[in-house]
């Protein structure tokens, strides 16, 4: 028997992982330090590390890689016949030109892909998954996601779909640098409100930061102002525009509801008609 892990100071019955020793080293040496994010942002990291060394596990069995499969998948659920053009690859898989060129060109030298010239543009390149890709992603597909299953075993299916909703909320954030509200508001994401705000010395609150505002829209009407930081809706905060979303009922069982905004440092309350 080795000797015992220590436990966390903050929850002294979990086991500790690598992130919580590091946590108390900066709790001894730097207590003012806020490392609280840590906690959240090196977790995805380390558990991104030991989740990218399981999945390449399974593609090498198929002479793959990760990023040669997301190529081959991106094609085969984009329907028969089974092709894009290259630019759209691109932006599906997230990827400069020189990169998806490179994939590409590995692909085809295994005979998985085929590339030529549109038919509606000739400078436009075509890529198309062969009889052997499809082949070989009815092959791997079913044990790439048997391997997704397994490596999620320390979860429940409740603790699943709660860790799945968390990661969509924060990866919307990112992924829309502005989000459209039916209310009649364009709205900029917490992380970009917060650092906006700074630089003008205001105060570091989450919210939404109110980029546009629709004229004649329910937003317009209320009094809604471009520059408005949306901290709460009925009492209850909003940080994401999942959670603007989610707590404004569009099904006219409700005709109103407050929003709670910064507008620069001065609080105000709007009631916002649904009459939409």
């Amino acid at each position: 028997m080795g000797d015992p892990v220590p436990a966390t100071s903050a929850a002294p019955s979990v086991l500790p992982d690598s992130v919580d020793r590091i946590v108390q080293a900066w709790a001894r040496e730097a207590p003012e330090l806020p490392v609280a994010p840590m906690e959240v942002i090196a977790r995805l990291g380390r558990v991104r590390v030991h989740l990218d060394e399981e999945l390449a596990g399974v593609f090498s069995r198929y002479d793959l890689s990760a990023a040669d499969f997301s190529v081959i998948a991106a094609l085969r659920r984009s329907g028969a016949p089974y092709r894009l053009r290259q630019s759209v690859l691109m932006d599906q898989l997230g990827l400069t030109s020189g990169t998806m060129s490179v994939r590409i060109a590995r692909l085809a030298h295994k005979g998985v892909v085929t590339r030529h010239a549109s038919a509606d543009d000739a400078r436009s390149t075509v890529v198309s998954l062969t009889d052997k890709g499809l082949r070989l992603f009815d092959d791997v597909g079913p044990a790439h996601l048997r391997n997704e299953d397994i490596l999620l075993s320390a979860l429940t299916d409740d603790e699943r779909a709660l860790l799945a909703g968390l990661l969509r909320k924060l990866l919307i954030s990112f992924e829309h640098e502005l989000a459209h509200s039916p209310l009649g508001m364009l709205l900029a994401p917490a992380h970009t409100a917060r650092r906006l705000r700074a630089a003008v010395g205001l105060s570091d609150t989450p919210g939404l930061l109110v980029a546009e505002v629709t004229p004649h829209s329910s937003a317009n009407e209320a009094g809604v102002q471009e520059g408005d930081l949306i901290t709460a809706v009925d009492g209850r905060p909003v940080r994401s525009c999942l959670d603007l979303a989610e707590r404004t009922p569009l099904d006219h069982r409700t005709t109103s509801l407050t929003l709670t905004l910064l507008r620069g440092a001065e609080p105000v309350e709007i009631t916002l008609s649904l009459d939409l």
